[in-house]
């Protein structure tokens, strides 16, 4: 039988089907590849953009803007591929277009590059972009209103840079967008109420971006939201009670060092996905309660540092199992810690100062609890 299969693996006829089946894999593949180009329009865009950003494709020759840029790593859709830091600046290409004959580049990055400059308008000549990650640079100016027509966006990140004036409402016309960072940079005014028309949105990122007012209540829309991240912005009024209601998916929450005044909504006890929750610098108005934690579950990191929270200082805290960050200093909290809080199973920061507590400190405490 043996004999057999080697005598037919080496017959012309069986070599003739592998050449056969290694074509027809190549014309579903790699070969239909090898002839698709990049569409000329956006090959004309990319350079003049590079151009202005003072950048090329990297001297590796990863991919190329001297010939065609779909080429090399442009073509691999790994992630892995495409944020490899040789790999930068990168873009990546889709070339399923017109029978596997056109590519259209999808993704652009140009991260930590130290490039100055504006966002130029031939991005708009990048039609199938999905994908606009230009963080930790020098780019500055506006954030151009033309970028509410690029509507295949499902990322747009600009942050640490030095963008200025407001935020352009047209962004809530990118309709597509999971993930939303302006952190960082210059801006002024308010949040535009449009932006509560980014249904798909999952992830904000503004710390530190210079904006302030308050929370629009269109922002009540985002209940796909999962990450928000608004710390060091000049946010007034009260924390809006929508949050608790509305953004149920929320797992991780930062409110540290902004303007807001009146207590944490009883309605984030509905928030029991969360895992970190950080709420930092409530001044004025009435005093919080602790009860909204119970139902907290989840939570690994819990900050609520001078928020006015005042009563008796909770014992069904010790049930957040999970927690491994506690922060409840500079409050108004009373009386005693109960011992079991000294050795939850997980937890590894403690920081209780600065409040009217009493009692001893336990005779023993957990192994991972680490700071107090």
């Amino acid at each position: 039988m043996m004999s057999r299969l080697k005598q037919s693996s080496s017959s012309p006829c069986f070599r003739c089907l592998l050449l056969i089946m290694f074509l027809f894999s190549c014309s579903k593949t790699n070969c239909a590849r090898k002839v698709a180009t990049t569409a000329p329009s956006e090959v004309r865009a990319l350079n003049s953009i590079f151009q202005k950003w003072d950048t090329q494709a990297p001297k590796s020759n990863l991919w190329n803007t001297t010939g065609d840029p779909c080429s090399g790593l442009a073509l691999s859709q790994l992630d892995s591929v495409f944020e490899d830091g040789d790999n930068n600046p990168a873009i990546r290409c889709d070339c399923t277009f017109d029978n596997n004959t056109v590519c259209h580049i999808t993704r652009l990055r140009v991260y930590a590059l130290n490039k100055v400059g504006q966002i130029p308008e031939e991005l708009l000549d990048l039609p199938y972009l999905e994908f606009l990650k230009i963080d930790q640079n020098f780019f500055s100016g506006p954030l151009p209103s033309f970028i509410g027509k690029m509507s295949k966006l499902g990322l747009l990140s600009i942050a640490h840079n030095a963008f200025s004036g407001p935020i352009p409402k047209e962004l809530g016309n990118l309709k597509e967008l999971y993930l939303l960072s302006f952190g960082s940079n210059d801006f002024s005014g308010t949040l535009p109420p449009e932006l509560g028309n980014l249904h798909k949105l999952q992830e904000l990122y503004i710390d530190s971006c210079g904006l302030g007012g308050e929370i629009p209540e269109t922002f009540a829309n985002l209940e796909n939201l999962e990450t928000v991240w608004a710390s060091d912005v000049a946010f007034t009024g009260k924390i809006p009670d929508f949050i608790g209601n509305n953004w149920t998916k929320l797992m991780s929450l930062r409110f540290e060092g902004n303007s807001f005044e009146g207590l944490i909504p009883s309605s984030f006890a509905n928030l029991t996905s969360l895992t970190s929750l950080r709420i930092g610098g409530i001044y004025d108005g009435s005093s919080s309660s602790l009860d909204f934690i119970r139902n907290l579950k989840n939570l690994t990191d819990l900050v609520l540092r001078n928020v006015l929270l005042t009563g008796v200082f909770p014992s069904h805290i010790t049930e957040l199992q999970s927690l491994q960050k506690l922060d409840l200093s500079f409050n108004s909290l009373a009386g005693q810690v109960p011992s079991a809080l000294f050795n939850m199973r997980n937890l590894e920061n403690l920081f209780l100062g600065n409040n009217s507590l009493s009692g001893a400190f336990p005779m023993q405490k957990g192994e991972k609890l680490q700071t107090m």
